[in-house]
C-alpha cells in the first residue's frame, strides 16, 4: 500500500477488501487442490500430522510479523477444510466437555471446525472408536497421574497399533501438552519431536529421558528427538511421538 495514502480511510478500506478478496480466492484454490491430493493418495490415512506439524512450524518462522499462535489457528481450519474434503477425518473426545467451551476449544484449536466431532463417555471408549478406522483420530488426556489409558497401547496391550501422534494444543508455552491425538498409523518425524517411550525397566531409559507416568509396573518416559520404535531394542518401546510445542521451537 503507498503511505500517502495511509491516512485516507476510503482507500485503507478500498485495500482491505482486496486483500480479502484475494485471501478467499487462494483459499479457494487450496481446497480445489485437496481434492486432487485426495486422487493421488488413493487410500490410506488422510492425516499425516508430521508433515502438517513440520509445515505450520516453517510458515510460523517465515512469517515474522504474525504470531505463531494466529498462524497455527488459521491452519487449524485451512487443514481442517482440507481433510473434510479428503476423509473425512472424524475426531472422537475422550475428554469431558466443560461448560465454559475450554476443552471444546482446546480441540478445534488443533482440528478446526470442519471435521465431524463424536464425544465419548471414557478415554478408552474414544481409543476403540479410533482403533476401528484409519480415518479417525482420539483426542485425550495427556499420560500422567490421572491418565493411564497409554498402556493399552504398549507391546501386548488391546489397542498396541495406535501412536500417539500429536499434542494439543500445538501452541504452548509448556513442554508437556494438556491433551494428545491418538490414531492408527506409523508415527514420523516432524524436524523437533519429543518421542515417547514405556518400559518395564526403567534403569534401562537413556539418562535424559523424563518419566511422566507409570502404571501396571509400567513407565512412560518421554525422550527429546525422534526415536524409531526399533531403534531402542527389545526393552523399551515407542508408543508415540510429540512434536514439540510451536512457541518453544520459535523461542517465544
Amino acid at each position: 500500500m503507498d503511505k500517502k495514502k495511509a491516512f485516507n480511510i476510503h482507500q485503507v478500506r478500498r485495500d482491505i477488501d482486496r486483500v480479502d478478496n484475494a485471501l478467499l480466492s487462494l483459499i479457494a484454490e487450496r481446497l480445489d487442490l485437496a481434492r486432487y491430493v485426495k486422487q493421488a493418495k488413493r487410500g490410506g490415512a488422510v492425516w499425516r500430522p508430521a508433515r502438517e506439524e513440520s509445515h505450520v512450524r516453517d510458515l510460523a518462522q517465515a512469517t515474522r510479523h504474525s504470531s505463531p499462535a494466529l498462524v497455527s489457528r488459521i491452519w487449524a481450519e485451512l487443514m481442517s477444510a482440507s481433510l473434510s474434503i479428503q476423509g473425512p477425518l472424524t475426531v472422537h473426545i475422550g475428554l469431558k466437555l466443560d461448560r465454559g467451551g475450554q476443552v471444546l476449544s482446546l480441540i478445534r484449536g488443533r482440528f478446526g471446525a470442519s471435521l465431524p466431532f463424536i464425544e465419548h463417555p471414557s478415554e478408552t471408549a474414544a481409543l476403540a472408536a479410533a482403533y476401528g478406522d484409519e480415518n479417525a483420530v482420539a483426542v485425550v488426556a495427556a499420560p500422567g497421574p490421572g491418565a493411564r489409558w497409554w498402556s493399552a497401547l504398549t507391546q501386548g496391550g488391546a489397542m498396541a497399533e495406535l501412536k500417539i501422534m500429536a499434542r494439543l494444543p500445538r501452541y504452548d508455552a509448556s513442554e508437556w501438552p494438556q491433551a494428545v491425538a491418538v490414531a492408527l498409523g506409523d508415527i514420523a518425524p516432524s524436524g523437533d519431536d519429543i518421542s515417547l517411550i514405556v518400559t518395564s525397566e526403567p534403569e534401562s531409559l537413556p539418562q535424559d529421558a523424563i518419566i511422566r507416568a507409570e502404571t501396571g509396573g509400567q513407565v512412560l518416559a518421554s525422550l527429546k528427538g525422534f526415536t524409531a520404535p526399533n531403534d531402542l531394542g527389545d526393552k523399551l518401546t515407542v508408543i508415540g511421538v510429540l512434536p514439540a510445542p510451536l512457541s518453544h521451537h520459535n523461542n517465544i
